[in-house]
C-alpha cells in the first residue's frame, strides 16, 4: 500500500465519520420526537479495482419494527373509535343519573307514582292532588331536558364529524404531496425524513378511520378504507361534510339523499360524487364512532325516552271498559260490548282475540287515515297481534271493516261465513261468536284504546300528558308516511294545561263526581302499575320478537341499567384498547425511537475515529515531507 493510498483511505474515513456525526446529532436533537425513527448508516468497503480504497456510506436507513408499525396503525383506529364511543356515552349516563339517585329518571318516575298512591289514599286533598301535578311537571320536564342534551350530543357528532372530515381531508392532500416528493427525493437523507413525516400522517389518519396501506419502491403509500374505497393513490379524493346547524329527533340517516336530514362525507371522485357513510367506508377509527353514535346510540336513546313518554300518555289517557254479551241465536251469539264513548281518533286501537276452527288469533285493529302508509304488524309492539286497518269517524264504517277483515281471517282459519258478527250497540262495538259453527268460533277479549279527549270524557282515563304538536293536543300514537308521533314525544311532552288549571279532575270524573271518590285515582294507580304493557325495541331493550314486556316504572329502570352497563363496557373497551395501544407503541419505540445513552457511545466512537484518520493523515504528512527533506 503506497502512502498516497493510506491518504486516500483516510480521507474516505473522515468523510464517513463526518456523516455518521452529522446524523448522530440529528438523532440525538429529536430524541423527544414521536414521530421521529432512529436513523443508521451502513458502511460500505470503497474498491479501487480489486484493492480496498477507503470506506463509504452505503445507505442511510430506518430503524423500527415494520410488522408492530403495521399492527398499531390498524389499533390506533380501534382506539380512535372506542374512546370517542366512550366519551360521549359516559355524557349519556350522567346525565340520566345513576339508578336512585335524587335526579334520575327511575327516581322521578318513582315519586310521580307515590304522588298517585298519596292520592288514593286522600282524593278529597289539595295537598295530594297539587302532589301529582307537581311530581307530574318534574316528570315532564326531565324527558323534556333528556331528550334535548341527547340532540345536543347528537349536534355535537355532526359537528366533531365536519371537524374530522375537513382534518382528514388536509391530511390526505399533505400526504399526496409526500408521496409526491418521494417520487423524485434524490438523497437518503431526504428520503427518510419524508418515510417519517409519511408515517406520522398515516398514523393520525388511521386515527380517523381504519384503512389498508399499501406502499410502492418509492416509499409513496396508497389507503384504502372500507369497502376497497381508495382514499388516496396517484390521486386523491375531495371529501365534504354537508353539516346541519339544528338536529331534532326526526332528523336521521339515509342513503336517499332526499329523505337524509343530517350530514354526510362525500367524495368527489372522477365517476362523480360517492356517499362514504353509504358506500361503509368508515369500519373504525373516530369518524366511524361518530357516525355510529349519531344515527344509531344517540336515536335509541331517544327511542327509549319516548317509549316512556307515549306509553305515560296512553296509560294514563286510554281506556277500555267491556262486558261479556250475549243475545238470542241463530248466528253469532257470545261475546262482548265494549265501550267506544266519543269514537276512535287517528291512532287509536281495538284488539280482540278470536278462535275459530281451533285456531287462535289476536288481531289489532288501528285507525290509521293515511292510507299511502302500508299497514305493518310491528305497528304494535305485541309480538302476537296481526294489524288491520281503520279509517274514517264513523264508529259504524269501523264495525263494517272489521267485519270484513275478521270473515277473511275466519276463513283462512277453515271456519265458515258467519262464524263472527261485528255491529254498533248503542255507544258500543259488539263482537259476538257463533259457537256452534263447525269448528267453533269464540271471542275471548275485546279491548279499545280510546284515547280520551277532555277531562270529562266518560271514563276514568284523562289526557294527563298531552303532545302540542298533536291533533287538538292529544297524543294518540298517530302514523303517517311522515313517521310516527311517539317519534320525539319526550321532547314536546307537557302536562295538560286544563288539568293544571283543574286538578280537582284528578278524582272528579263529572260534576255529579264525589270529592272522595276513588274511581279515577285507583284507575291511575293500576294504569302506571300495570306489568301487562308492550315497549317497541329501542336500544337494546327487547326485540321485535321479544320486546319488553313490564310496567312503565320497570321499563324507566331498565334504561337507566341498560345505558349505566354500555358506558361501563365501553370505558372498559376504550381503557383496554388504550393499554393495547401503549404496548405496540412501546414495542416500537423499543427499536425505533432513539436511545441517548446509545447514541453518545457512538459518538464517542466516533470521536475516536475522527481522531484516528487525522492522526493517519498527520503521519503521511510527516513521511511525505520527510522524502522531500531526502
Amino acid at each position: 500500500m503506497t502512502l498516497t493510498s493510506a491518504l486516500s483511505n483516510s480521507l474516505s474515513g473522515l468523510r464517513f465519520v463526518s456523516t455518521a456525526t452529522a446524523l448522530t446529532s440529528a438523532n440525538i436533537a429529536n430524541a423527544g420526537n414521536p414521530s421521529y425513527t432512529r436513523k443508521l448508516i451502513d458502511p460500505v468497503d470503497a474498491l479501487a479495482g480489486d484493492q480496498i480504497a477507503g470506506v463509504k456510506v452505503g445507505s442511510i436507513r430506518r430503524e423500527y419494527d415494520a410488522f408492530v408499525q403495521r399492527q398499531l396503525v390498524g389499533e390506533r383506529s380501534n382506539a380512535g373509535y372506542a374512546a370517542t364511543r366512550s366519551q360521549f356515552l359516559s355524557r349519556l349516563d350522567q346525565m340520566m343519573g345513576a339508578p336512585g339517585s335524587a335526579r334520575a329518571l327511575d327516581t322521578v318516575l318513582n315519586t310521580f307514582s307515590s304522588s298517585f298512591q298519596t292520592l288514593l289514599t286522600s282524593p278529597e286533598s289539595d295537598t295530594a292532588r297539587s302532589g301529582v301535578i307537581n311530581s307530574a311537571t318534574v316528570v315532564a320536564q326531565t324527558l323534556r331536558s333528556l331528550s334535548s342534551t341527547t340532540q345536543d350530543m347528537r349536534l355535537d357528532a355532526e359537528g366533531g364529524l365536519a371537524d374530522a372530515t375537513a382534518r382528514l381531508n388536509t391530511l390526505l392532500t399533505d400526504l399526496s404531496k409526500i408521496n409526491g416528493r418521494l417520487s423524485v427525493a434524490f438523497t437518503d437523507e431526504s428520503r427518510v425524513g419524508l418515510l417519517d413525516q409519511r408515517d406520522a400522517m398515516v398514523a393520525e389518519i388511521a386515527d380517523y378511520v381504519q384503512v389498508r396501506t399499501v406502499y410502492d419502491d418509492s416509499g409513496a403509500v396508497q389507503l384504502y378504507g372500507g369497502a376497497g374505497f381508495v382514499l388516496l393513490s396517484t390521486s386523491r379524493s375531495e371529501l365534504s361534510f354537508d353539516a346541519r346547524d339544528i338536529i331534532g329527533p326526526t332528523n336521521v340517516y339515509d342513503e336517499d339523499p332526499t329523505k337524509r336530514t343530517v350530514g354526510t362525507i362525500t367524495a368527489s371522485t372522477t365517476s362523480g360524487s360517492v356517499d362514504l357513510i353509504a358506500a361503509g367506508v368508515f369500519t373504525s377509527g373516530r369518524i366511524a364512532a361518530l357516525i355510529e353514535l349519531r344515527d344509531k346510540a344517540l336515536p335509541a336513546a331517544q327511542a327509549q325516552f319516548d317509549q316512556i313518554a307515549a306509553n305515560l300518555a296512553q296509560a294514563l289517557g286510554n281506556t277500555s271498559t267491556s262486558t261479556p254479551a250475549t243475545v238470542a241465536g241463530p248466528g253469532p251469539t257470545t261475546g262482548f260490548d265494549t265501550a267506544l264513548r266519543s269514537g276512535l281518533v287517528d291512532g287509536d286501537t281495538v284488539t280482540l282475540e278470536l278462535t275459530a276452527n281451533g285456531v287462535t288469533q289476536k288481531i289489532t285493529f288501528k285507525r290509521v287515515d293515511d292510507t299511502t302508509l302500508p299497514m305493518s304488524d310491528t305497528m304494535t309492539a305485541d309480538p302476537n297481534d296481526i294489524v288491520f286497518r281503520l279509517t274514517g269517524t264513523s264508529a259504524a264504517g269501523h264495525a263494517t271493516q272489521m267485519q270484513a277483515a275478521i270473515d277473511t281471517w275466519a276463513a283462512g282459519a277453515g271456519a265458515p261465513a258467519g262464524a263472527f258478527g261485528i255491529s254498533i250497540n248503542g255507544g258500543n262495538l259488539r263482537v259476538l261468536a257463533d259457537p256452534t259453527v263447525a269448528g267453533g268460533a269464540a271471542v275471548g277479549r275485546a279491548a279499545a284504546n280510546v284515547t280520551a279527549r277532555t277531562l270529562a270524557d266518560g271514563g276514568s282515563a284523562l289526557p294527563f300528558f298531552v303532545d302540542p304538536a298533536g291533533a287538538g293536543g292529544l297524543y294518540s300514537d298517530r302514523m303517517t308516511a311522515a313517521g310516527s308521533q311517539y317519534v320525539g314525544l319526550a321532547a314536546r311532552i307537557d302536562v295538560n294545561g286544563a288539568l293544571k288549571a283543574d286538578p280537582g279532575a284528578l278524582v272528579k270524573i263529572n260534576a255529579t263526581t264525589l270529592e272522595s271518590d276513588e274511581t279515577r285515582p285507583s284507575f291511575l294507580v293500576a294504569a302506571l302499575s300495570s306489568s301487562n304493557r308492550f315497549f317497541a325495541p329501542a336500544g337494546g331493550l327487547g326485540t321485535a320478537t321479544n320486546p319488553f314486556q313490564g310496567s312503565i316504572l320497570s321499563y324507566g329502570r331498565s334504561v337507566i341499567v341498560t345505558q349505566t352497563n354500555e358506558a361501563a363496557s365501553a370505558l372498559q373497551v376504550a381503557q383496554g384498547q388504550e393499554a393495547l395501544v401503549t404496548q405496540l407503541q412501546a414495542r416500537f419505540d423499543s427499536v425505533a425511537a432513539v436511545n441517548i445513552d446509545e447514541e453518545m457511545t457512538l459518538l464517542i466512537q466516533l470521536q475516536t475515529a475522527y481522531g484516528a484518520n487525522a492522526r493517519i493523515m498527520s503521519a503521511v504528512r510527516e513521511m511525505l515531507d520527510s522524502l522531500q527533506r531526502m
